[in-house]
Order: structure tokens, then sequence, then C-alpha cells
């Protein structure tokens, strides 16, 4: 049974959709300049927080797993990878909470920045009596090659993506009043985020209360 979000869930879920079709059609053009497929998972060696309403479709994925899915799942949580390593960046960082055996134990929901990693990201970094300047952030591993790189009407435009991002947060934010969980509302950094390592030790906590 495939997972169904609450209605206030939906706009952020549909935009997770919309990054990961833009990426596949992406790859699919690109994919011999790129490093990102299964096996590669240096962008995963980083510790991120992220939008509420990502934490609340990853814990209601996980409510929505079955019995023998959400054994695995703990199974796969209790024993996360833990030792540091060199992120794309090259600096020595501790893995994602959720990685396990170089794959994302919650792939299925994981969140939107992590559906865009490798893209040509377009940022805008000044806009000065209507000069806009622009910069472009990708993957150090993708691209490597002398003119290799796509040109700009391809790329990702991340200021976008941040607004339809924070549009569909203030939607699930407005509409999900009567759904909180007070315990999870505790998790929220002074960011309004939600750090991705207290996350998974709630999913943890939770599962460990099943009766499986």
């Amino acid at each position: 049974m495939l997972y169904e979000p609450s209605s206030s869930l939906r706009p952020v879920v549909q935009l997770q959709k919309n990054s990961s079709d833009f990426f596949l059609s992406f790859f699919k053009k690109y994919e011999n300049n790129m490093e990102c497929r299964l096996g590669c998972s240096k962008c995963c060696y980083v510790d991120l927080s992220i939008f509420q309403s990502e934490a609340y479709v990853i814990v209601e994925w996980v409510n929505f797993l079955s019995s023998e899915e959400k054994q695995n799942l703990l199974n796969e949580l209790c024993e996360s990878e833990s030792s540091p390593q060199k992120n794309t960046l090259g600096k020595t960082s501790s893995p994602c909470a959720f990685l396990n055996n170089g794959k994302c134990t919650i792939y299925d929901v994981r969140p939107n920045i992590c559906r865009t990693q490798g893209l040509p990201l377009q940022y805008k970094i000044s806009d000065v009596k209507n000069q806009v300047q622009l910069a472009v952030d990708v993957c150090p591993l993708n691209f490597t090659q002398e003119n290799s790189m796509p040109e700009r009407p391809e790329w990702l435009d991340l200021d976008r993506l941040n607004a339809l991002q924070s549009i569909a947060e203030n939607f699930f934010q407005k509409n999900n009043q009567d759904a909180k969980l007070t315990e999870l509302e505790n998790l929220v950094n002074k960011e309004g985020r939600i750090p991705l390592r207290k996350l998974k030790k709630f999913i943890v906590e939770m599962l460990k209360k099943e009766k499986f």
C-alpha cells in the first residue's frame, strides 16, 4: 500500500515529487557526467536540519509502514553508520543519522535538499539597480570534464525552490494544528527546523514502544 500524506502535507510531498522528477529528467541527459547513483553517499556526510513539514512526512510515513517494515527500519536505524568520512567538500564529517550501509533508510520520504543534491543549483547573490548577479553551486564530483557543465536554462532555480518550500511549510503550519505532535514540536531548533539526529532518536523510541 502506497503512503498517502495527510492534507496539510500534500503540498510539501508534491514539491518533493516535482524535485525528484526534475532530477531524474536531468540525470537521464547528463548521467555520464554525474556520480549520483547507488554507492555514492558522500553528500550524506553532513548534519542537516529540515523543515517541520518534512519531518512530519517522515514520521507519518513510518507510521504507515507494515509491522514487518517497521521492524526492519528499526533494525537499520539501530545499526546506522557513525564513522566520519570525507564528504563532497573534502571535509571529514559524521554521516547523516539515517544513512546505513551507504543507503538512505528513509529514501522514499527524504527531504527536498537531498532530492536536488548533485544538480547545478542557481541562486541570486546580488540585485543592485536591476543588475542581477547569479551564482551556481554543483557537487564537485559532477561535471568535472572541461565544457561538460550544462547551460544555464538547465539549472535548477534554488531561489524559486526555496520560495515554494516556504509556501508548503506555511500551509502545513496553518492547517496542521489539530495533528501536532507535542514530542516532535520539542525537537524544533531556534531556526524553526528539526535536526535529523533528533528526529532519528524520536523515531527509534517511537518504534521501540510498538509491539510488532
